[in-house]
């Protein structure tokens, strides 16, 4: 066996280098001529190949297949310089992040001492009316103030769970829930809203390989088979990204790529159907299913903003006062008795340009962020509409459809808004871009659109399902190692 596997990693290494040589868009039988191996060798070893580098997989109209790794041979998640640099980009905001947030909370310390001093206060007011309480009972609850005091220290601002909201342009979407304030819990945590002041809610973060399980729940459901049209439908791919996840789904669950007698490329994957149930997989989610969640500047109530600002507003200029010199010698003659020293300087420091600092970035920080919230959130739209296309393009098959038709499928839908026939002529143009669609001019001077992949694909796999048998049990035990 030991053999065999070095056998088959020569192969791969020769194939390999002849790619990056030579060409990186061939076919099997040309490359197996190259080389002197068997065409079941080089498939074999293009699956291996697939497994490390980027391939697009292609049908000519007598059913050749291609493999087309691009202009040149690019490991899947390779990184670009921009990736890098953006990396490294977020990496020194989340460090700042958690700087700033500790700063927030260090500044809050002093409250809490405020605080703890008005919880003395009160300790002792209880006791001193302890003979009075004792058949009523306190109407003050400690441990609900205690509680207050240490959410300051709280600086995750969700609670990990979710709600529904719908915005205003009818999509609805999930959203993380805020956490709670103390007293009333129906109202979002005083010291979570200061935190997303600054730095907004949190997003609702994705599984990095939700797409995978996904396609394997779906292999699962449908015998094993699928084509790239359903991948488009399930991740919203365009048609290159859909064949560049196809081949990795064929090497990351061993599967066959295969051609139908009407030119379909598919893949089967027989061996994932094998298995004993006791294991709960992805979930099957459309593209078209799940709307993108509105991008929110803070998430607060304006009563929580106006409170804050203010707060924020008067550490900044009784800080700039102090800073200015006038402020801070009447605190130093205050204190002291004297401006002389290295009083002074510590006022100006610690009470002056410490927290002058910290009330600048407190407003600039919502100000940019602001401008960037504006651009995802017409990103968002435009994903949200790119949505609802492709919900009526694969309801339909892509069968042959104008403007005029597809307008009155998109705006059936509510509560979403409207779209006027301007605007579903240019996301019409933008998917047959996107899907590898043709555009008809008829002898009226109508425009008319067409899917034929899509159509082809969605017919045939349809088909296959239909034929194929499918054998999940895997039989009786007949060896078991036991137990140690």
């Amino acid at each position: 066996m030991s053999n065999n596997r070095d056998y088959m990693k020569e192969i791969v290494k020769a194939l390999e280098k002849k790619i990056r040589k030579e060409s990186t868009r061939l076919t099997a039988p040309e490359a197996a001529a190259a080389l002197g191996y068997s065409i079941d060798e080089i498939k074999s070893a293009l699956q291996s190949i697939m497994e490390t580098y980027q391939c697009r997989l292609q049908v000519t109209e007598n059913g050749d297949l291609i493999y087309d790794f691009g202009s040149r041979l690019t490991r899947r998640n390779a990184k670009s310089v921009k990736d890098h640099a953006k990396s490294v980009a977020n990496g020194f905001w989340k460090v700042f992040t958690i700087i700033y947030k500790g700063w927030i909370a260090v500044t809050l310390v002093v409250y809490f001492v405020i605080f703890l001093v008005i919880t003395i206060l009160i300790v002792i007011a209880l006791s001193s009316q302890k003979g009075n309480n004792r058949r009523g009972g306190s109407s003050i609850n400690l441990g609900s103030l205690f509680n207050w005091l240490g959410a300051i220290f709280r600086w995750r601002t969700n609670t990990g769970g979710y709600r529904r909201r719908m915005d205003p342009n009818g999509y609805d979407y999930r959203q993380f829930e805020p956490r709670p304030a103390e007293v009333d819990k129906k109202k979002k945590s005083f010291f979570a809203a200061v935190y997303d002041f600054v730095f907004g809610p949190e997003p609702v973060k994705k599984d990095p390989l939700i797409n995978h399980k996904e396609v394997a729940a779906f292999l699962r459901k449908e015998k094993g088979l699928i084509v790239t049209s359903e991948l488009k439908a399930l991740g919203g791919w365009t048609a290159a990204k859909a064949d560049s996840f196809f081949t990795d789904c064929l090497a990351r669950f061993n599967g066959d790529v295969k051609v139908s007698d009407e030119g379909a490329v598919y893949g089967e994957f027989d061996d994932i159907l094998r298995g004993i149930g006791g294991m709960e997989g992805g979930e099957i989610e459309y593209y078209w299913e799940e709307y993108e969640e509105e991008y929110e500047l803070n998430g607060n109530s304006g009563r929580q903003n106006l409170m804050i600002s203010v707060m924020s507003l008067f550490n900044l200029v009784f800080s700039f006062m102090i800073v200015n010199g006038g402020m801070a010698e009447l605190i130093a003659v205050t204190l002291f008795g004297h401006v002389g020293g290295g009083s002074y300087t510590m006022i100006r420091f610690f009470l002056g340009w410490l927290p002058l600092i910290f009330s600048i970035l407190f407003f600039v920080i919502p100000f940019f962020r602001w401008f960037r919230v504006k651009r995802l959130n017409q990103a968002r739209i435009d994903n949200n509409i790119r949505k609802r296309f492709f919900k009526v393009l694969f309801q339909n098959r892509g069968e042959n459809f104008n403007v005029d038709s597809i307008a009155t499928e998109i705006n059936r839908a509510n509560p979403e808004k409207p779209l006027n026939k301007a605007e579903v002529g240019e996301w019409v143009e933008k998917m047959t871009i996107e899907l590898d669609g043709k555009m008809d001019v008829l002898d009226s001077g109508e425009l008319k659109y067409s899917f034929p992949r899509l159509s082809l694909e969605m017919q045939e796999v349809e088909r296959l399902r239909a034929v194929k048998r499918t054998d999940r049990d895997l039989g009786n035990i007949e060896f078991d190692s036991g137990y140690s």
